[in-house]
């Protein structure tokens, strides 16, 4: 198989490991998380406020225990693959080897991230970033008011309930856009996240 072909499957497996790894690592933070959890919604998870005097915190695991941890044959046969491809790469150390997994998993969090905007965000919210990625200085309120009230007028279900504010909360939250004084703007990460709908081929006419 092509070099060409083999390094995106393999930067995929690494990317399941190290997230394996990362899982183990932040369990129990995530598991405080989903406790305080209140109320998922368009504009993302509503969280308790810690009590005080709770359970204290964990003791981290260290490298030992964690490599401890339930693992499948699958996954430590993925580990021997990825071993073995690394060693064909003639990197020079150990440090090139941990800078080409962290590029590998970088560009599969975001890809992740994106999915995930992807799957809650309206119609109008996109065209909206569309609009901004074509100006110079982006647009200002009453303009991005003008998109809104179409998408009140078009889908008054999603809609009639929503203001303004809290339309556009879901692009600034997610840093899809800047908010300076009267304009916003569209931020790298939000041009970022239309190309990915092109080439994820996720750039179809949506709800809302």
């Amino acid at each position: 198989m092509p070099d060409t072909l083999i390094w995106p499957a393999v930067a995929v497996i690494c990317i399941i490991i190290l997230g394996t790894f990362a899982l183990f690592l932040l369990r129990p933070a995530l598991l405080r998380l989903v406790d305080r959890t209140k109320k998922v919604g368009k504009n993302g998870l509503t969280f308790e406020r810690p009590q005080e005097g709770g359970k204290p915190e964990p003791t981290p695991l260290s490298f030992d225990e964690l490599m401890k941890l339930p693992i499948t044959a699958s996954i430590l046969d993925r580990e021997k693959h990825i071993k073995t491809y690394l060693q064909t790469l003639n990197l020079k150390d150990d440090g090139e080897k941990i800078d080409v997994l962290i590029r590998s998993l970088s560009f599969s969090r975001l890809e992740v991230e994106f999915n995930n905007i992807s799957y809650f965000i309206f119609g109008s919210q996109i065209n909206l970033l569309i609009r901004l990625s074509g100006t110079s200085q982006g647009l200002s309120l009453p303009q991005a008011e003008t998109i809104f009230n179409q998408a009140k007028d078009n889908f008054p279900a999603a809609h009639e309930n929503r203001t303004l504010n809290e339309w556009l909360n879901y692009l600034l939250t997610h840093k899809l856009i800047i908010q300076t004084a009267e304009r916003i703007d569209i931020t790298q990460y939000g041009s970022d996240f239309l190309k990915h709908l092109i080439d994820a081929r996720q750039a179809y006419e949506r709800y809302g």
